[in-house]
């Protein structure tokens, strides 16, 4: 599994950054850059549960959910995992 890790001054993810470089974030779980995996290709019957259940033997999740069509609630076909740093090594 590969990680994109964004370069300095990149704002990717971030509500805004300061002159200092610190971003701020609008996730509930601080600073995500480097636990928050883009699962994509997934069938269009997966739910969040799902994709929570299937992360969970790689350690603790603290947030997976499937993408979905605001109008007709079907899936797009990809979504988000929040991974716990604990346990990740550098």
């Amino acid at each position: 599994m590969a990680f994109h890790r964004p370069g300095p001054g990149s704002a990717s993810g971030s509500a805004s950054s300061s002159s200092s470089g610190l971003h701020f974030l609008k996730s509930p779980f601080g600073d995500t850059t480097y636990t928050k995996v883009f699962v994509g290709g997934l069938a269009w019957e997966t739910k969040s549960e799902t994709l929570r259940r299937h992360f969970e033997q790689f350690g603790e999740i603290l947030e997976a959910v499937v993408i979905t069509d605001k109008n007709t609630g079907r899936s797009k076909g990809y979504g988000f995992v929040s991974v716990s740093c604990l346990g990740l090594s550098g």
